[in-house]
């Protein structure tokens, strides 16, 4: 395995480790913010249902508002989930100091306003709240959001009753807890990205190993199956000077000539994994290397009866070593015209896109 492959399989195992820390983190942080959003969305709900069912006051001066206790969770399972989530109304008696709101009515019969408290929120005044109530009504929505304040509209026989909270701490909560989210995600994505990198060249060295083992047992192999084929490569031929051709002694000696083929292909894949020796490099014509394999190898296409096309640009040129552009070629050529459909056809092109060189035998 040459530097490039194990460059290029450093930058997979980076990305695929990369992409999948980066599922799980947005995967947790969404879930966390949809969480969050669900328990603040959950508490305003439960604190307008009780403001509406305290009239629109739930100030000390209202000496009727209903218990904070009466809208809790009337199950056992639905106590359990407010305590350990906290997605109920906080039974906190001060709930009606710290609670930013105000309430409007309006009358069924005339549409006029007969009530307003803004007794509980500094920053509106009745005038605005007024304007605020007829906005919520003009939306038609029984519940929705305007500017900073979270409404909730309660209709009885005679009047209608719009209760505003202000929502703005819990909006700038939210905020913040996104931008916590996304920086931590950064922060982590950054050195994620950093100690995959450094321990990417750990990770794949056995990948690197069993790669370099198959290269040296081809290698070996090779070499080790020359001296037998050549002993039978002489035999045969001795054979034949002595009692003549005949099938037999034919069709070893083609075999082992097919064999001998095959080894050297074998031996040729091998060395073109390893680091290539650029000293060695020269320009090469990949045009013209690889018309002369068309050439060479088309008799042998012929005599298989079957039919070689070639569409080549002209002026490709590489720096490569000599003769393996035209080794390759034939190579491929070779096993497409062994493995094609009788009387098929096999179908060359050598084309150049950018930098990428693109030879095509099919």
């Amino acid at each position: 395995m040459n530097q490039q492959s194990i460059r290029k399989l450093r930058r997979k195992f980076s990305l695929a480790a990369f992409l999948s820390f980066m599922s799980i983190m947005l995967l947790m942080g969404g879930m966390i913010f949809a969480f969050n959003l669900y328990t603040t969305n959950k508490q305003i709900h439960a604190t307008l249902d009780y403001i509406i069912a305290n009239d629109g006051d739930i100030s000390e001066a209202n000496h009727t508002a209903r218990s904070i206790e009466d809208f809790s969770a009337q199950n056992d399972f639905e106590r359990f989930f407010e305590e350990i989530f906290s997605t109920g109304l906080d039974n906190s008696p001060e709930l009606r100091f710290w609670t930013r709101y105000f309430s409007v009515r309006i009358s069924v019969e005339n549409d006029d306003i007969i009530w307003k408290n803004t007794g509980s929120i500094a920053a509106v005044t009745s005038e605005q709240a007024e304007n605020y109530a007829v906005q919520a009504l003009m939306s038609g929505k029984y519940f929705g959001t305007i500017d900073q304040f979270t409404y909730q509209i309660s209709e009885s026989e005679d009047s209608i009753l719009i209760v505003f909270v202000d929502c703005k701490q819990q909006n700038a909560v939210i905020r913040r807890l996104m931008s916590i989210i996304l920086g931590l995600i950064a922060v982590g994505a950054v050195g994620m990205l950093i100690l995959v990198m450094v321990l990417s060249k750990y990770m794949i060295k056995p990948e690197i190993r069993s790669a370099e083992r198959q290269k040296q047992f081809i290698t070996n192999a090779g070499h080790e199956l020359k001296t037998p084929l050549a002993v039978i490569r002489a035999n045969t031929e001795l054979d034949i000077m002595l009692n003549g051709e005949n099938e037999w002694n034919q069709s070893t000696l083609r075999q082992t000539e097919q064999m001998t083929k095959l080894i050297q292909d074998l031996v040729m894949i091998a060395r073109a994994e390893e680091s290539p020796q650029t000293e060695n490099f020269i320009e090469v014509d990949v045009s013209a290397s690889v018309r002369e394999a068309v050439e060479s190898l088309s008799p042998l296409a012929q005599q298989a009866e079957k039919n070689l096309t070639a569409d080549m640009e002209d002026g490709i040129v590489m720096k490569a070593q000599e003769g393996q552009i035209k080794q390759l070629a034939s190579l491929l050529i070779d096993n497409a015209i062994k493995y094609c459909d009788d009387k098929g056809t096999i179908h060359v092109s050598l084309s150049k896109k950018g930098k990428n060189i693109r030879l095509t035998v099919d």
